[in-house]
């Protein structure tokens, strides 16, 4: 039996190992020269993911890690995007995974033929499976906001997806569109660069921060088994309320323009740890929707204008299989994917 694995991020690695360990032949499809995914920091890189030079995990290193490969103890609880890609290659190596590996070879279309799958790659090679595993992310196709006069803007425009660090943004007004991870990440860091970096956002978030009480990681708190229990056995408007009333003591979420329509455990929180500290400084400001632009400015829903050099789009990306014909084989509707 012969399986196929595509994409060699922290998803399709583990695959080829436990496809390896089912007895399978496996061949894992690469299309660049290295592994690690979004975590392999590229600045050149235009097609695909990768993160921005100075970013930093999100999860805990006790969390993210393979169940059979612990990370180093002298890792710092979370890991800067060198450090990720340090144990992703120690991953690897150890279980000697990049030898299934096919790099610089792109699957261009990926489709079912009688009992078997069909891979076609660069340069027109196919080959047959009898499994497939897609492992290629969600990170690789931003998703752009619709904004009324944007060809007037004369400005420059980018997506977050671009950004790499703070060179060139120096004593410019910057102003970001969306309020997730990857916006605070880039307005704490161009901050201390900028003129002035303003976020607009439709509908807030909660902001949560890595470190909890005592110091500990929030996620070794809080992902336990009396955490489940709990949330199992309270009702969800107190669990809420619990949560919220704690993340309004680190910061006032009505004054500064944060507090979102949803309930905190309705959506992702956003996690930051410098952000509030900047907003109380007057270095980064929120706002609410982007109503449309002119040719130097952004006009919020409310009416007020801030001036902008540069206007970038922190709204996220689209998931998507472009490689797998029909489309139709895994449905995707509204960038949710049944099956993920």
């Amino acid at each position: 039996m012969r399986a196929c694995v595509i994409g060699t991020g922290v998803s399709g690695l583990p695959a080829i190992k436990e496809c390896r360990a089912a007895g399978f032949e496996v061949v894992a499809y690469e299309r660049t020269s290295d592994i690690g995914g979004l975590w392999n920091y590229r600045p050149q890189m235009k097609e695909g993911a990768t993160v921005m030079k100075s970013t930093v995990v999100n999860t805990s290193k006790e969390m993210m890690a393979y169940s059979d490969f612990p990370p180093p103890s002298e890792h710092p609880n979370f890991m800067h995007n060198s450090l990720v890609m340090d144990y992703i290659r120690g991953y690897a190596t150890k279980f000697d995974l990049t030898k299934d590996i096919r790099f610089d070879t792109n699957v261009e279309k990926l489709e079912r033929v009688g009992e078997q799958w069909e891979v076609t790659t660069n340069g027109g090679c196919k080959e047959y499976f009898d499994f497939a595993m897609l492992c290629t992310g969600h990170h690789a196709f931003p998703q752009y906001p619709q904004i009324n006069d944007i060809e007037k803007f004369k400005g420059q425009i980018l997506h977050a997806h671009e950004y790499r660090d703070s060179k060139g943004f120096e004593g410019k007004d910057i102003f970001i569109v969306g309020i997730g991870n990857s916006s605070l990440d880039i307005a704490v860091e161009l901050s201390s660069v900028a003129k002035s970096v303003t976020i607009s956002t439709r509908r807030g978030t909660w902001l949560f921060k890595r470190v909890w009480k005592g110091g500990m990681p929030y996620d070794v708190l809080l992902m336990t088994r009396w955490y489940t229990y709990v949330l199992d056995h309270l009702p969800w408007a107190v669990t809420n309320e619990y949560v919220e009333y704690h993340l309004q003591q680190r910061i006032d979420h009505d004054i500064y323009g944060l507090r979102p329509y949803h309930r905190f455990f309705q959506q992702h929180p956003t996690l930051n740890d410098t952000l509030p500290g900047l907003l109380a400084t007057g270095q980064i400001v929120i706002t609410d929707d982007v109503d449309h632009v002119d040719e130097v400015g952004v006009i919020v829903k409310s009416g007020r204008r801030f001036p902008a050099d540069v206007l970038i789009y922190a709204t996220g990306y689209t998931f998507k299989f472009p490689y797998l014909s029909p489309q139709s084989t895994i449905p995707i509707v509204v960038s949710i994917c049944a099956n993920y």
